[in-house]
């Protein structure tokens, strides 16, 4: 099978929905399909086979992402001789995908990443408006498509509410779980000169408004009173770095609390096997690889029971849910894994035996079985 992906952004990009991708061009490789990603074009080209970058122009500010111009001659040549086409965002690349699959009678598949209307706060204008705007348009385009591809059983609910008529299929993300075996169990002791018998607990992911950091680091803090000897490590970077960094100093927890800022992936690893307790405060979440990641490391997580996240982790079995927003909970949740060892070790055991089904390979096998669903529907519209 030829399997066209169409997505607004890929390496050197860093984002879950670049590492999504990856996991799956991967699986479906091995699987025996050619997998041709069709992305923007980028300085700093990736050298891998069957990246087709199209011509682009980068958006103002420092999302990495661009707009994408219709696609040339030569690029069009390649993307009519797909069995499949895949887009994974529904904006500007969702309709240069439309226009191929339309154009040349090939089933058109969309998986909904995120929780789109949840980002309303970066558009100037009435956060009502946005919202109301991004449902419909989701709607619209997702019922031009012969399938939808949710990462989780939630997000499919939610599809659902939008009233969308196109079939949906739950396909959860995948992880190379390879990665997570040879690690350095003190990469974040000798980097940051951490203290060596400290605990620690660890996020990852976007420094930004949406992943409740405020709260998070909140706990941290009520927790610390009781417990002071161990660290909050905010892997990752984002807009709001300076804000948050001023938060920690004006609790006075510098001491305690470290954002490393951006890393490149291949340090994530060792940046979750040197700690001891995962923990997100994240309501925005659709299928977190960050905390599949958690999981292949072996790491119990501290998590709100909300889509994504909660649909991930079981309560009491490889982590603790709490309820979302509540600060009490969530700090007794963090004190609990902290002085509770043997409870700690049991959980992380549990989700290092569970990883193993968020292989890439095991969900790519999940995702051939929808294409071919897509390809049988498309046959008979």
């Amino acid at each position: 099978m030829r399997i066209g992906i169409f997505t607004e952004c890929y390496k050197p990009i860093v984002n879950g929905v670049v590492n999504s991708i990856d996991g799956f061009r991967k699986g479906l490789t091995e699987l025996g399909h050619d997998v041709f990603i069709f992305c923007p074009t980028y300085k700093n080209k990736v050298n891998e086979n069957n990246v087709i970058s199209c011509k682009s122009w980068p958006l103002p500010g420092s999302s990495g992402y661009h707009y994408i111009y219709p696609l040339e001659k030569r690029k069009i040549a390649i993307a009519r001789s797909m069995d499949i086409i895949h887009t994974q965002h529904p904006f500007i690349m969702a309709e240069r995908a439309e226009n191929v699959a339309k154009n040349y009678n090939i089933p058109l598949l969309f998986t909904n990443h995120t929780q789109y209307e949840e980002y309303a706060h970066y558009v100037p204008i009435g956060k009502s408006i946005v919202r109301w705007y991004m449902k419909n348009h989701i709607k619209k385009f997702a019922n031009h498509c012969n399938m939808i591809v949710a990462p989780a059983k939630g997000i499919k609910e939610k599809l659902k509410e939008y009233q969308i008529s196109t079939p949906i299929e739950v396909v959860p993300n995948g992880i190379d779980l390879e990665i997570f075996k040879n690690i350095d169990r003190e990469y974040l002791i000798k980097k940051y000169n951490l203290e060596k018998n400290w605990l620690v607990f660890v996020f990852v992911g976007r420094i930004a408004q949406e992943k409740n950091l405020e709260f998070l680091i909140n706990a941290f803090k009520n927790m610390l009173s009781k417990n002071p000897k161990c660290y909050l490590v905010l892997v990752g970077g984002g807009p709001e770095e300076t804000h948050y960094k001023n938060i920690i100093k004006k609790l006075e927890i510098e001491k305690n609390v470290i954002i490393t800022g951006f890393l490149p992936y291949k340090e994530v690893p060792d940046c979750l096997a040197s700690s001891d307790i995962f923990v997100s405060a994240s309501k925005t979440e659709v299928n977190p690889l960050t905390v599949l990641e958690a999981i292949a490391s072996g790491l119990p997580s501290i998590v709100f029971d909300t889509n994504g996240t909660g649909e991930i982790i079981e309560n009491n079995i490889d982590g603790i849910k709490t309820k979302p927003d509540n600060l009490d909970e969530f700090t007794s949740a963090m004190e609990k894994l902290m002085t509770c060892v043997n409870i700690r070790n049991q959980l992380g055991k549990t989700a290092l035996e569970k990883s193993k089904k968020y292989s890439y390979l095991e969900t790519s096998k999940i995702m051939v079985n929808v294409y071919n669903k897509a390809i049988k529907i498309h046959q008979n519209h």
